[in-house]
């Protein structure tokens, strides 16, 4: 088994990626994951920006001995300051569980739940309601699940959502509700289909919706306009074929398409961010020439669902976008992974925008 403990052991240190990217204040917080701190140990990565790099402070947590760790997979602001991470635990070999991180603005922990049980689970997005209680989605025992707890990490419920594999994105409503974006009919080979549920304060699900309402597609992100209305980015594979293609549905406070946009190029959006006026910027990536590597891109949207503009960004490897958020003075922030720059075989990558999309600086973060 030389070739085995080979493998492991390049494959134990030197990965960085950035998950997700959350505007607070005038910047901007990314939380990803890293092995490079501890090898052979993953460990969930934040980092606090200004308005550009450096960073103003950068943590991890979680980890213990090799083969266990810590995800971090969503982050949010918390009411009053501080930052919520959702993610997954990671016990054993296959074994995981759904993990929430409460931070002070400095980093320091306040409090950190498991509110699951341990299988092949865990939380991949978080958002917090009006009256200031979190509430995270993700997957338990092969269903979708979402989870809600008060200010102080009690949890108030969890429930099941068997419609759905996996919950995908969730957001927040009036009132207490939730909307929640899921997969479905999922497959190595070709892709599922994407329901979104609307939850009510207590967790029960009132209403559902089969996007796309025909073909195979599945959607990453969702966000809320400021008309009270969603918009939701993935991938759609169109008719008699297996090549997958960005979508974007922007949808009534019912769930009812206003109107729908897919691409000709083999890409996929991964992230939203919404500009006042209700127009947006998505974030993903794209394939290069030949399939062999990717290039973070983005693309921008008036709100009735004209394309503005599109633009590619990294190097000569493989580079992606996954989190995209838009700061205070209307700048766009991209994180996400690089393996064209920095020291690591894939390091943590954030760049800025104008709101033109025009680069305005870059960074890495990893170790060799």
């Amino acid at each position: 088994m030389t070739w085995a403990r080979n493998v492991e052991q390049e494959n134990s240190t030197g990965h960085e990626w950035a998950e997700a990217v959350n505007a607070t204040g005038n910047g901007f917080s990314v939380v990803g994951h890293t092995n490079s701190r501890r090898p052979g140990v993953q460990q969930a990565w934040v980092l606090q920006f200004d308005k550009a790099p450096p960073p103003l402070w950068e943590r991890t947590y979680g980890g213990g001995e090799p083969g266990t760790g810590t995800l971090g997979r969503a982050i949010v602001a918390a009411p009053g300051g501080g930052l919520i991470v959702a993610g997954e635990e990671q016990l054993a070999v296959g074994r995981f569980r759904g993990w929430l991180l409460v931070l002070s603005p400095e980093g320091d922990v306040l409090w950190e739940r498991t509110p699951g049980h341990v299988g092949v689970n865990g939380l991949n997005a978080i958002a917090v309601l009006e009256d200031g209680s979190p509430v995270a989605g993700g997957v338990q025992d092969g269903a979708g699940w979402v989870v809600r707890l008060d200010s102080r990490g009690n949890r108030l419920w969890d429930v099941a959502l068997p419609q759905v594999e996996h919950v995908t994105a969730l957001v927040a409503l009036p009132a207490q509700r939730i909307a929640v974006l899921g997969t479905s009919e999922t497959s190595t080979v070709g892709l599922g289909i994407s329901r979104l549920l609307f939850l009510e304060s207590d967790g029960r699900a009132t209403a559902e919706k089969r996007l796309p309402t025909e073909g195979q597609g599945e959607l990453n992100a969702l966000a809320s306009l400021p008309d009270g209305g969603l918009i939701a980015a993935g991938r759609l594979s169109h008719s008699n074929s297996m090549d997958k293609h960005l979508w974007v549905v922007r949808m009534d406070s019912r769930g009812e398409i206003l109107w729908e946009y897919s691409s000709s190029q083999l890409d996929a959006g991964r992230a939203i961010a919404v500009f006042p006026d209700g127009g947006v910027a998505v974030g993903g990536y794209s394939w290069k020439d030949f399939l062999v590597d990717r290039e973070a891109t983005v693309w921008r949207f008036s709100a009735d669902g004209r394309l503005l503009w599109q633009r590619s960004y990294g190097g000569a490897g493989d580079d992606m976008g996954y989190g995209i958020a838009r700061l205070a003075d209307e700048s766009l922030v991209v994180v996400g992974m690089t393996s064209s720059q920095g020291a690591g075989k894939t390091d943590l990558w954030t760049f800025g925008l104008s709101p033109e999309g025009q680069p305005l600086w870059e960074a890495s973060f990893g170790s060799p």
